[in-house]
């Protein structure tokens, strides 16, 4: 199988937009959720084409843009992307005119930019690509079974490059359902928020950021097939245990979410330093797309911040090599991701 690197990776966040700069001087909010800050997209949209996109497919363009651009890339092989719920507002938009005006009396930009598949149907236009395009839409692995579709196709010769984003958007409403079924609002729990993050990946490892060496994803899983799973993983690409620089979870002040990381931890990676993301980047379905985010800058930039850094065990003195990233869904299911620094490849 093909090596693998994520060429670049950029965000919109609650941090400061397409910027590094959380790694230095992270952006925190009390709020219990709270929208992204969003770059001037004038930048990138004429004011007409502004005015007709929703904030998400916004900010899925000018993060995909700004990656490709970065890379030197015009066109990707292929568009893989996950959402949760896709575009909410032009959703809620569509059902608020049907319910109050009738069937006849609607808006056709708010269906056409309603369905889930619009993103990446919009980053294939604004990039003229005519090759492969696949929207997941399965809560918090949307983003992590996209990521895996592209990794398998690059690994296996059938596309050369690959653009896989994660995106949400959190309304008033969206936000008040996601607390009724216990999702968000838990006692200490960090905030709700919205997603954008856009990566592009790559079998030329030209100024990437970090190999993306190793990726799995389980489904009900033991104790023992998840220890062999990660052993796997590990293995397969030549890392010991204790080896690892870190690991990263998306733990979330969710009690119940975090016990489930802090059992795996401590069971299969014991004195392995745990990192966290969603403190800053907020929790959504598609959140899980900043943990690679994040673990490839700091491999990029040879150290990790300590505002990642949950619990008691410290960093390694020297910088990053290797970073394992897991997610999980109720215990129930799991992605597994080796990221590795490049050894001047």
């Amino acid at each position: 199988m093909r090596r693998i690197y994520i060429r670049n990776a950029e965000q919109i966040s609650l941090q400061q937009p397409l910027s590094e700069a959380w790694m230095t001087a992270p952006t925190l909010t009390e709020a219990s959720w709270a929208t992204s800050v969003d770059p001037d997209f004038r930048e990138w949209l004429s004011a007409a084409e502004s005015r007709r996109l929703g904030k998400i497919l916004k900010r899925a363009l000018v993060t995909a843009l700004t990656a490709l651009r970065k890379a030197e890339i015009e066109q990707p092989d292929a568009i893989c992307v996950g959402t949760g719920l896709g575009c909410m507002v032009n959703t809620e938009r569509l059902l608020e005119t049907l319910c109050s005006e009738g069937e006849t009396m609607f808006s056709p930009t708010h269906f056409m930019q309603s369905t889930h598949n619009t993103i990446a149907s919009l980053l294939a236009i604004h990039t003229r690509s005519h090759g492969y395009n696949v929207t997941y839409s399965h809560k918090d692995l949307s983003f992590d079974l996209a990521l895996f579709d592209a990794w398998m196709q690059l690994g296996q010769g059938r596309i050369h490059t690959a653009l896989v984003g994660g995106y949400d958007e959190l309304t008033p409403s969206y936000d008040t359902l996601l607390r009724r079924i216990g999702y968000l609002g838990a006692a200490g729990q960090g905030p709700g928020a919205e997603a954008a993050m856009t990566m592009l990946l790559s079998t030329e490892s030209r100024n990437a950021l970090c190999e993306l060496a190793g990726l799995r994803i389980l489904y009900r899983p033991d104790e023992d097939e998840l220890r062999r799973a990660v052993e796997t993983l590990l293995a397969t690409s030549g890392v010991a245990a204790e080896e690892l620089d870190g690991v990263v979870t998306g733990v979330n002040g969710h009690a119940a979410n975090d016990r489930i990381y802090e059992w795996l931890t401590n069971t299969l990676l014991p004195g392995i330093p745990t990192l966290r993301y969603k403190h800053l980047f907020g929790t959504s379905y598609t959140a899980p797309a900043y943990a690679p985010y994040v673990a490839a800058h700091s491999l990029a930039r040879g150290f990790i911040p300590e505002t990642l850094v949950y619990g008691g065990i410290p960093l390694h003195d020297t910088a990053p090599r290797t970073l394992l990233l897991v997610n999980q869904r109720d215990g129930k299911q799991y992605s597994l991701q080796l990221l590795r620094a490049l050894c001047g490849d």
